[in-house]
């Protein structure tokens, strides 16, 4: 890629750990090690834990890449081809939140990646949402859409399922937290956290707990009569079940054994946004060409001044001439400089740098 220097793509650095269902001692060690990262972008989702940067690193990841397969990775995450559930919305913000506090060089190249993630989204119509986990387990379960359930956690995984409960007709939806929802839930009821093992008994009983929450153990929870469902990352539940019980990590490794057809499906996305970083790539570059050539001819602009003021205030010192224009041109160019670079609209960079080029 001709491109790569521009924007680093060479050094790009990703660290990757697998959160999925592990207990609460193991996430937090991974926490540390990715904390590690100086200079990094920290992706965090309940499958994933990863760290992007442009410096040498030698940690323990198990999952490690470099370069352009380290940016396609990241547009393949922020799209979702690698979440539970296809196309998932949330892991989208959840990259964005990432690049906030990153140093420019990263968060220049996780634009590009979630600019293409965006581009696949456009084109490509993805259904499915954190709530359908509930489908899955369901169906694996053998359990049927009908008696009553409960779900722990009023977050934004425990509001996806509860609607998608809803929907599914079950006749009773309870769901239990610290404090209640901000905003109600229809056709749900809510009961708070603490006294929930006195409620009950549950046909499905499912973990939603955020990341924070400590473990609950089993015997703490009203009765199940049908399936326990662990969603959360870390677990939420510790203890032996007497039902049939599932961890997100089971529902994860379902769709990689049993549903050939939705593998296959991922493997054709994720080739289609290598292709689309690529494009997106290639408009930095021309992108970047253009926005050269305005600064050059605002350059040109201001070196024509400093003679000027020479001849007509000799009395100014020239270095001082030299640094006060220098200093008001790069002021004045920086936001345009950086809008246009991120917009990658070359057609546009262009129309902008004739504007500084004298030509019309």
């Amino acid at each position: 890629m001709a491109f790569s220097s521009a924007l680093a793509v060479e050094s790009l650095q990703a660290c990757c750990w697998s959160t999925v269902s592990l207990p609460r001692p193991r996430v937090v060690e991974i926490g540390r090690l990715a904390g590690a990262h100086a200079g990094s972008a920290l992706v965090e989702s309940c499958q994933r834990l990863e760290a992007y940067s442009l410096e040498p690193c030698n940690c323990p990841a198990p999952g490690r890449l470099g370069g352009a397969e380290a940016l396609f990775h990241l547009a393949e995450v922020a799209a979702g081809l690698h979440s539970v559930v296809l196309g998932e919305r949330e892991i989208l913000g959840q990259v964005r939140q990432a690049l906030v506090g990153a140093p420019a060089p990263v968060r220049g190249l996780g634009e590009i990646a979630i600019s293409a993630a965006r581009d696949l989204r456009r084109e490509t119509r993805f259904e499915g949402h954190a709530g359908h986990l509930l489908d899955r387990a369901l169906r694996m379960g053998g359990v049927p859409t009908a008696g009553n359930i409960l779900i722990l956690g009023t977050g934004q995984m425990g509001r996806l399922v509860a609607e998608r409960a809803v929907e599914l007709g079950f006749a009773e939806v309870v769901v239990a937290g610290r404090r209640a929802p901000a905003q109600p839930l229809p056709g749900a009821t809510f009961a708070a956290l603490s006294g929930v093992g006195s409620a009950g008994p549950f046909d499905v009983i499912a973990g939603c707990l955020g990341s924070n929450a400590p473990e609950v153990r089993i015997e703490q929870l009203p009765p199940v009569r049908r399936l326990l469902l662990d969603l959360g990352t870390p677990r939420n539940f510790a203890g032996a079940p007497a039902v049939a019980s599932l961890m997100l990590a089971d529902l994860l490794a379902d769709e990689q054994c049993e549903r050939p057809h939705a593998t296959r499906r991922r493997g054709e996305l994720r080739t289609h946004v290598r292709t689309l970083v690529e494009r997106r790539l290639e408009r930095f570059a021309e992108t970047g060409a253009a926005v050269t050539e305005m600064r050059m001819g605002a350059e040109r602009i201001r070196q024509r001044e400093v003679e000027r003021i020479r001849r007509l205030h000799p009395e100014i010192p020239a270095d001082a001439a030299e640094q006060l224009t220098r200093s008001l041109v790069n002021q004045l160019l920086h936001g345009p400089t950086a809008s246009l670079r991120a917009s990658g609209d070359a057609e546009l960079a262009r129309a902008v740098a004739r504007l500084f080029s004298g030509r019309p």
